[in-house]
């Protein structure tokens, strides 16, 4: 049993990776947030843990700001 939650548990880590990294360097962040227009690739390398773990809120928000169409 443990096993599972563990694997649920990297399952979840590497699709927030994932989307962390098309967010940040895929040029979507400035959907969700028009200030980080311009901002470095180092700026977005300090962002990508906390996008890793948050990946589900900012995903929402995205879609979200594309319904808006904002």
């Amino acid at each position: 049993m443990a096993h599972l939650f563990v694997n649920l548990f990297y399952l979840y880590l590497g699709a927030g990776l994932a989307a962390a990294l098309f967010l940040l360097f895929g040029g979507q962040v400035e959907k969700i947030d028009p200030a980080m227009k311009g901002a470095s690739w180092k700026v977005r390398l300090l962002l990508v843990p906390g996008a890793t773990l948050l990946w589900v809120v900012l995903l929402a928000r995205l879609i979200k700001s594309r319904q808006h169409g904002s």
